[in-house]
């Protein structure tokens, strides 16, 4: 059994040549590094929103300012790095 060659994966005018999709793992985890590292490689990079600001100095203070901040940066730093796809994971949590 030899092995098959994957097919490519088309988002609308996107193709990613190797069909992975990265998970967005959050609070610092999936940001701009791992998601250009991914998108280098011909899949999907991803950068998690969640708890994105927390190392933001005003993160208690100003928790919706930070994470705006953070995500921009991480966003443009990614950009930066790769050529390739990247998608941005948003996640809330709410409650009633």
């Amino acid at each position: 059994m030899g092995f098959k060659k994957m097919p490519k994966l088309r988002i609308g005018d996107l193709e990613a040549s190797i069909p992975i999709v990265q998970g967005g793992m959050g609070v610092g985890i999936s940001l701009s590094g791992l998601a250009s590292a991914v998108a280098n490689e011909g899949g999907i990079g991803v950068i998690s929103a969640a708890g994105i600001g927390m190392l933001q100095p005003d993160f208690n203070r100003n928790f919706k300012e930070a994470n705006k901040r953070a995500l921009a940066r991480e966003i443009k730093k990614a950009r930066e790095m790769t050529t390739g796809i990247i998608g941005v994971n948003i996640m809330i949590a709410m409650s009633d």
